[in-house]
This record gives structure tokens, sequence and C-alpha cells, in this order.
């Protein structure tokens, strides 16, 4: 059986995601992986979402257009610098910025506006600043 778009969308947005190079003693904690932090750990959660298709073929014989989001928390210890883990979240948008095209077999996703660095959310250990991706793919056009 053929892989599924779903499945070439989530692969290229993880694969961007572990092209990153974080600084050093930051780890990137991708979706189903075992990660027990310390209050002192620096870390970066991803999270991919699906949202709605859109129907755009009104013989609905081509795929919809996919949409949904990539959601990068960094977590950022309480007692250090706020402003490097602020640094940290723009390197993070920038990596995903205004433009990009990720390519999977016969699948593009496309970033077309910046990513959004959200409000700062501070929990018992930490600070978390979540950074928010949207994404499309549209579907292949028949030759």
């Amino acid at each position: 059986m053929a892989d599924t778009v779903e499945m070439k969308i989530y692969q290229a947005l993880l694969l961007r995601c572990q092209e990153f190079v974080p600084p050093a003693g930051v780890t990137i904690v991708l979706p189903g992986v075992t990660f027990t932090p310390t209050a002192q750990s620096k870390f970066v959660s991803v999270e991919v979402h699906f949202n709605r298709s859109v129907e755009t073929d009104l013989s609905l014989e081509m795929d919809p257009i996919r949409q949904g989001f990539i959601r990068t928390n960094v977590m950022w210890p309480k007692g250090q610098a706020i402003v490097d883990g602020y640094n940290l979240a723009g390197q993070l948008r920038a990596n995903f910025r205004r433009g990009t095209k990720l390519f999977r077999v016969d699948t593009q996703i496309r970033i077309d506006e910046d990513p959004e660095i959200g409000v700062l959310v501070t929990g018992e250990t930490h600070h978390n600043i979540p950074i928010t991706t949207r994404w499309l793919c549209y579907p292949q056009v028949p030759a």
C-alpha cells in the first residue's frame, strides 16, 4: 500500500524539525519520543496538528487542500534568562519562515505566512514560549 499524503506531510514537517540545530544544552523532543525533563532542562516540544481539509474540486476526483499547523514550544527553566528562550523561539520561527517549501515524494507542503510567537505561559518550573506555524498541502494537479 502506498504512503498516504498525511504520512508524507507528517514526515516532511518532522524532518524539518530534525534539521534544526538547537543551541548547546537544548533538546528537541519529537512526538512519541520519551523525554523526562528536570526543572533545569531546556527543551523544545514539537506537535503536528491537522485541521479540516478544503474541497475545491466539484467532481470530487482531486484531493482536497490539506491544512494544519505545527506547534513548537520552547520550554525555558524559570530563573534563567528568558531573553535566551525568546532568541531560540526566533530561531525556530526562522526555520519555518514564510516561503518555506517541504517536499516528500510527490507531495509539497508550503508555509505561506510567518510563524507566530505566542504569549509567554509561566508554569511551575518552566516558561513556555509557543511558536505556531501554519502549513498547507495543495493537491497534485492531474496531467
